[in-house]
């Protein structure tokens, strides 16, 4: 796998933001950058990240055996791996520096693999999914921090394709950006483009129609997930260009 260290990374910024070690030099550039436009940014991703242990320990309570991981990052601690070290994982992603280093961390759980993967174009995913969890279907599937990264056509494609291999009783957990108008738009992918990349606002009822034919359970922005209504100021609510939210949807 090639490591391309020339450009910005989106989720090595995130793991930077995160006080993660697994970056290079114009990953923190670019952060730092960002930051100047986004200051909220690392209390979004720690939010994110903490919606992913919030959903470990769900579906450890509920008793999940098989998870399907998108876009994982890396698989450190208080990640699913820690909250069900019994279920069968497979993470993905399409960053070579996470796939690389995930491998190594995963090394000595024989039933936990990292692949890499592209969402945009989910056919090879899918089929080692297929080749890892056999005739087992019933899966639950973390969508967690990259479908705000998605345009529509592709991450609708991704989210059927998904819901045609996963069986009845499959569950699915993904956040997203909530926008607060066109000018906040446009300033949120303002601070995406440092990283490289391109970010994708939605209402609620609009990622809901999105991830049809998933049927959303419980839909609400992330610090109400977690209970921590002031973990941001009222000054950093208000001052920052979108909210996220995660949702539940079922089979």
């Amino acid at each position: 796998m090639e490591i391309d260290t020339s450009k910005p990374h989106v989720g090595r910024v995130y793991d930077y933001v995160l006080g993660g070690h697994h970056n290079y030099d114009v990953d923190r550039r670019a952060a730092t950058e960002i930051l100047k436009v986004l200051p909220t940014y690392p209390k979004w991703a720690k939010l994110n990240r903490w919606f992913i242990q919030l959903v470990g320990q769900q579906w450890s309570e509920a008793g999940i055996s098989s998870v399907l991981d998108l876009a994982s990052g890396l698989p450190t601690q208080g990640h699913l791996n820690d909250y069900l070290p019994d279920a069968r994982i497979l993470f993905s992603d399409i960053d070579p520096v996470s796939v690389i280093y995930g491998e190594k961390l995963l090394a000595d759980r024989p039933n936990m693999r990292y692949i890499q993967a592209d969402l945009r174009a989910p056919s090879p995913l899918l089929a080692a999914a297929a080749q890892f969890f056999g005739a087992d279907r019933r899966v639950a599937v973390g969508c967690i921090g990259i479908a705000y990264l998605m345009d529509d056509e592709r991450l609708r494609d991704l989210l059927q394709k998904l819901h045609a291999f996963c069986a009845a009783g499959s569950v699915l957990a993904l956040s997203f950006v909530v926008s607060r108008g066109a000018a906040a738009s446009q300033r949120l992918n303002g601070a995406a483009s440092l990283a490289g990349a391109k970010a994708y606002p939605r209402t609620p009822e609009e990622m809901a129609a999105l991830i049809s034919p998933w049927k959303v359970q419980v839909s609400r922005p992330l610090t109400e997930w977690l209970d921590l209504d002031n973990f941001l100021t009222q000054e950093e609510y208000e001052s920052s260009p979108f909210d996220m939210q995660g949702l539940i949807a079922h089979h």
